[in-house]
């Protein structure tokens, strides 16, 4: 509402102009079509489906899966064909032979299955979580794109406007020359006026074009919602259901499952079974004795050599835990800044809109005063920057009070 209040103000300090100028003067421009019918949601999703790190989503679904089909393996590791051939041919070549053959199968150590099948569980529930953080990262880009565009889309308005004024104000100082009623100098102190407006609207299009395809690179979109306004949260804080931090807290998770089943293996040691045939004969007068071959293979000890392997997989849960703690950090300043933020732009709003209406009614004066040769025209100049000034203050401030609700949406976690 606030926002309207002020546009109505900024239309009438503007009635003498009741057209901006259409005119562009430089050639760059970027075409960009605000649509009624389109959502800031909506926008967030398009964005988010083609905004590069949402790749990431399916190389960790693809390893979830991966870590799913270990867990729910028979085996824990690479099974092996076991051959082993013996003869004495090289010494006493009595043709004795020893051959043996067998199908070796990795087993799982005690716990080492629920421990990967733990992992696999974190791994999904992490990578659900992810592509809740990324649509959320997304949605404050988005946001961010979309009020930088409306304030340098509503300075370029105002620029257009005001350079509008200085040109119909060149024109009244031109006629009055020309009938002798003002010296020549206060014509070009007039076109000074008008020349410094005009820079002013070629630097406000730079900025619109600069904004418009920020955007369009962030959304690969040519469209923009022309209505994206945000009711404020009523939350009052972020919580464990925060996106950046609920994916934090999981990826701990899994670091800590991670440990556990690291722990829990023997790094290059896996237990095993063997099964297989034994064939030998003493001589080259003898059969062969045909035998059967089983072999059980149990790692002993080893935690030395383990533990460097625990300790690498420490640091990982160390390093998630940082991130973590200094994600809070993070949040809670961001929390700080975006409450005191709203406190101040309404605060500033409040005083920018009076600004505003004593600026019109100064202006309305001061125009008169000239016209009737009470003031000069460089004084009237001066009120009149004032005076816009003014107006241009109280219109941005709105824009900045209806962007920090945003913000502090973001803040606590709100995805539209």
């Amino acid at each position: 509402m606030k926002l309207l209040v002020c546009a109505a103000g900024a239309a009438c300090f503007f009635a003498i102009a009741p057209v901006a100028s259409e005119e562009r003067f430089v050639d760059h421009y970027d075409e960009l079509v605000f649509d009624e019918s389109l959502s800031l949601g909506q926008v967030i999703e398009a964005t988010f489906e083609k905004y590069p790190q949402s790749a990431l989503i399916a190389a960790f679904e693809n390893e979830a899966k991966a870590l799913e089909r270990r867990s729910a393996s028979w085996i824990a590791g690479y099974p092996a064909v076991y051959l082993q051939w013996i003869d004495d041919r090289a010494f006493n070549d009595r043709g004795a032979v020893e051959i043996q053959t067998g199908y070796q199968i990795p087993v799982w150590m005690w716990g080492q299955r629920a421990a990967s099948r733990a992992v696999a569980e974190e791994a999904t529930q992490s990578t659900a979580l992810l592509a809740r953080a990324i649509r959320h990262e997304v949605a404050g880009l988005v946001r961010d794109a979309l009020w930088n565009l409306r304030l340098v889309e509503n300075r370029y308005e105002l620029a257009e406007r005001i350079y509008e004024v200085s040109r119909q104000l060149t024109a009244l100082v031109q006629r009055r020359v020309d009938v002798g009623d003002l010296a020549r100098a206060d014509l070009l102190l007039a076109e000074s006026d008008q020349l410094e407006k005009k820079t002013a609207v070629v630097q406000a299009e730079a900025e619109v074009m600069h904004a418009r395809k920020s955007y369009s690179n962030l959304t690969r979109l040519e469209r923009a919602p022309k209505f994206f306004e945000e009711e404020r949260s009523p939350r009052g804080t972020f919580d464990e259901s925060h996106p950046a931090l609920a994916v934090a807290n999981a990826l701990i998770e899994r670091a800590q499952a991670e440990v556990e089943f690291t722990r829990r293996s023997k790094q290059g040691n896996q237990p095993s079974i063997l099964v297989g045939t034994q064939h030998e004969r003493g001589t080259r007068k003898e059969g062969y004795n045909n035998e059967t071959n089983f072999v059980l293979q149990i790692p002993i000890g080893g935690e030395a050599y383990n533990a460097p392997f625990v300790a690498e997989a420490n640091i990982v849960l160390t390093q998630r835990l940082t991130d973590r703690d200094i994600l809070l950090r993070q949040l809670e300043k961001a929390l700080h800044e975006a409450i005191h933020n709203l406190e101040v732009d309404r605060a500033a709003l409040t005083i920018a809109e009076r600004r505003r209406e004593i600026a019109e009614s100064q202006l309305k004066m001061s125009r008169l005063a000239f016209e009737t040769g009470e003031i000069s025209l460089i004084d009237y100049l001066k009120i009149q920057a004032t005076a816009q000034a003014a107006i241009r203050d109280a219109a941005e401030r709105a824009i900045l009070l209806q962007r920090d609700i945003a913000v502090y949406n973001q803040v606590v976690g709100v995805t539209p």
